[in-house]
């Protein structure tokens, strides 16, 4: 009977009765929970709020309080924060490669090893020059410590409801701006930005330690109970695998907008006739709004899929963007906020659930850290384009011409892209993204903290 089913229809078959036992072994993402998960999930959150939310996200504080108080011109305190962009781009793929070999212990001891020296020249420095020369350091530091780490670190450790679980560490970054932002730049009108260094300092040292030593997890990573792939693809064959390109598009495009914008949003918002207090509360809103995309994100990225909530999100920040043309209506800014934040945050929880299925495990870090330096490197440039337009014309109009359309061409990749069924990976086809996971016998998939 079977022989004579033309091969086509067996294939198809097979895939439906592979697909219907998967539904009858594994939960639905209702009935999985993230309890196993929690050590992890707490640790990253901490490690974010700090390093990242205070380490990262107030450098504004530092920067006008260097100015005011030295007399540093902006121009040489910017060039060390791109310095220090570009460095953490530069040093993005060894970070990636050195977790795919040894997990993410090594390199976050060895980013703490760079960030010690570089707050210490923060600390102590006389002449602008010693900011340059600090981010020099401070670049490779973050990334190693907490910026690619983490996020590997849970999207492989976590198999099920994974955009959930970057979610609500996305969220600790977010929350450490709003909250350390305040008050660092208290501590500052009160012990001077020389001890405001040392405070944060001892700060992002120290946060870590205590996860390193007893929750992170040891060795080299694997999702759940992965089967590895034994033929170890090389980095040519990993970049090579199907949709590669587009998820270049979706991860740099968005950045190349992103950045920019929010670099310029205080002046255009000032230039469509608000004050300067109305533009920065309008930006620090953002933050708060984005926690929250965060977690809409990842729970809707688990339900209807992330390829679907990327998409949802990217045509709502491209509809946000474009209603600047509108900006001098306060009620209009107030949607663009909420809808911006929104639209960034569900896109930091899903890429690197795409990401995971489209690079796959075996050599993920490395391959995701290749994408994050083309990356990082365009969200150095974001600023100038914008800057340039300007110059040359007097106004914004040019530049949200180039951020809409930056971000309609991600949006048109998302509306393309295909991700690799799981059936595939199953069976070791080329460009397969998830690796074969052994279905729980709990009904809670299988993670452990070390």
């Amino acid at each position: 009977m079977i022989a004579v089913i033309p091969r086509v229809a067996q294939r198809r078959l097979g895939l439906a009765v592979r697909t219907r036992e998967r539904s009858l072994t594994r939960p639905a993402p209702s009935q999985v929970t993230l309890r196993p998960a929690l050590p992890l999930l707490a640790a990253s959150f901490a490690i974010l709020f700090v390093v990242v939310g205070g380490g990262i996200d107030t450098v504004s504080v530092f920067l006008n309080a260097l100015a005011e108080s030295e007399g540093w011109s902006r121009r040489t305190l910017s060039l060390g924060i791109s310095v220090g962009v570009i460095g953490a781009a530069l040093a993005t793929p060894l970070v990636g490669l050195l977790i795919d070999r040894h997990g993410v212990r090594l390199p976050m001891t060895l980013g703490l090893a760079f960030l010690a020296p570089g707050f210490a020249i923060l600390v102590g420095m006389r002449e602008p020059w010693h900011f340059v020369a600090a981010n020099v350091l401070l670049g490779p530091g973050f990334a190693a410590t907490a910026m690619l780490p983490i996020t590997v670190a849970v999207t492989v450790r976590v198999p099920e409801r994974t955009a959930l679980a970057l979610g609500i560490v996305g969220v600790g970054s977010s929350m450490g701006a709003l909250v350390l932002a305040p008050l660092l730049q208290g501590l500052v009108a009160a012990v001077g930005w020389r001890g405001t260094y040392a405070t944060l300092a001892l700060l992002v040292l120290a946060t870590p330690i205590p996860f390193l030593l007893f929750v992170l997890p040891r060795g080299r990573l694997q999702r759940g109970r992965a089967v590895a792939d034994p033929s170890q693809p090389s980095l040519t064959q990993g970049l090579r695998r199907p949709g590669v390109l587009w998820l270049f598009g979706i991860l740099v495009l968005p950045g190349l907008a992103g950045f920019g914008l929010q670099v310029h949003l205080v002046p255009l918002l000032s230039d469509a006739g608000h004050s300067a207090a109305f533009a920065a509360g309008a930006l620090g809103a953002m933050i708060g709004v984005s926690a929250l995309g965060k977690l809409g994100g990842g729970w809707l990225g688990d339900r209807a899929g992330p390829l679907a909530t990327l998409r949802l999100a990217l045509a709502l920040r491209t509809l946000a963007v474009a209603s600047l043309a509108l900006a001098s209506s306060p009620l209009v800014v107030g949607g663009f906020v909420v809808a911006l934040g929104l639209a960034v945050g569900a896109e930091v929880a899903v890429a690197p659930v795409i990401a995971l299925a489209i690079l796959g495990s075996e050599r993920f870090a490395t391959l995701f850290g290749l994408i994050q330096l083309v990356s990082m490197l365009a969200v150095g440039l974001a600023p100038i384009v914008p800057g340039v337009i300007f110059e040359a014309s007097g106004s914004y109009a040019g530049a949200l011409v180039f951020w809409v359309a930056a971000l309609l061409l991600a949006l048109g990749i998302a509306l393309r892209m295909r991700l690799p069924a799981p059936a595939s990976a199953a069976a070791g086809a080329p460009g397969a993204g998830l690796a074969p996971v052994a279905p729980p016998t709990t009904g809670v998939s299988p993670l452990t903290s070390r």
